[in-house]
């Protein structure tokens, strides 16, 4: 009797073990190792793609899902089931007489959200294709602006895809459009301007953190997509903001994987490394404001850092500020002489591929 007993026992351990291993996805499997709490629960902006696959089949109120992205990339690789798509022409300005890339003003956003059909209750979820960089560029203009039930989709579209969820190729149908206008005040505290940078200079209280790659901080040439350039198109001199730290702003994210952000002991320590500190009010900056509004997403949501700014003008302003103007300081780690090894030494290598 007690053989039988203890047998019993046995299977019946072994198929609630078995049972629970199959009935769990593959790619949950994967993560055994994880916390099974999500990192980021005291982040309200930042939804996982199971929050949001949820949310799309469940009888509460519609979500309005933006991907932020060209419109190749929209309809060759496909979107999110009824997502329609912004790209940076619709929510930034060029000045014909002297740079382009600034953010569109609070007028002209709202002008875009009612074509898009949105109101000021309206749940909108954002993501793109990279890592979240320009989706974050979108959500950091609706919040300074007076939306405050914007989100982003963890990951963006490559997590989702990697989650196995459908995926459409075709247009969504766009929404009748509506008279839009922003439901909260404005928040310039999320705002950095050139007088700003200015004072930063002077100012130890607050640090300038530039999240371009390594050779534009350096103000070194490099290649882009096949040809040698010896800074980004749309500047007008290499270097960088004298003063600037450097971190690049993928450093917070997985692109070998699933492009969702790191784990918050890795972010911790990226940024103390990098000599952060929340003591101090931190102005971030890249190209164009695109780059740095993803660092200053990191910093303020999933850090909890109290004071972080995004330059708007970021290094377009600033090197047409120090090359056209002439009013500005830049540092760089290249001369004139040093440029023309470095393109030198690319064109030989260009040619040897």
């Amino acid at each position: 009797m007690r053989l039988t007993i203890w047998n019993f026992l046995f299977f019946s351990l072994l198929l609630a073990a078995l049972s629970a291993c199959t009935t769990e996805p593959s790619s949950r499997r994967k993560q055994a190792a994880e916390p099974a709490a999500p990192e980021w629960a005291s982040s309200p902006y930042l939804w996982s793609v199971d929050t949001v696959r949820q949310l799309l089949q469940s009888d509460a109120a519609p979500l309005v899902l933006l991907e932020v992205n060209k419109e190749e990339k929209y309809l060759e690789e496909g979107h999110l089931p009824g997502a329609l798509r912004i790209w940076r022409p619709d929510y930034t300005v060029e000045d014909a007489e002297s740079y382009g890339g600034l953010r569109a003003s609070r007028e002209q956003m709202a002008a875009l959200l009612g074509r898009l059909g949105i109101g000021p209750n309206s749940r909108i979820v954002l993501y793109d294709s990279k890592g979240n960089v320009d989706a974050l560029r979108v959500w950091w203009l609706l919040q300074m602006y007076g939306h405050p039930q914007a989100y982003i989709m963890n990951g963006g579209k490559s997590c989702w895809q990697q989650e196995e969820y459908p995926l459409e190729h075709s247009p969504a149908p766009m929404p009748r459009a509506v008279t839009y206008r922003f439901p909260a005040p404005e928040s310039p505290q999320r705002f950095a301007a050139l007088e700003d940078v200015l004072a930063a200079l002077r100012d130890t209280s607050i640090i300038l953190l530039d999240t371009r790659e390594p050779e534009e901080y350096a103000g070194a040439p490099f290649l882009r997509k096949g040809q040698v350039v010896p800074w980004k198109p749309g500047a007008f001199i290499n270097g960088r903001i004298p003063g600037a730290i450097h971190l690049n702003w993928s450093d917070a994210v997985d692109l070998h994987g699933d492009h969702c952000f790191k784990r918050l002991a890795d972010l911790k320590y990226n940024f103390e490394q990098a000599g952060l500190s929340p003591e101090k009010t931190i102005i971030t900056y890249c190209q164009s404001g695109v780059r740095s509004a993803h660092t200053t997403f990191v910093l303020t949501e999933l850090l909890g850092y109290p004071d972080v700014r995004n330059y708007d003008g970021s290094w377009i302003e600033w090197s047409y500020m120090h090359a056209v103007e002439g009013k500005v300081p830049v540092e760089s780690d290249y001369d004139e002489a040093a440029s023309a090894r470095r393109i030198a030494e690319l064109e030989a290598e260009l040619q040897v591929q």
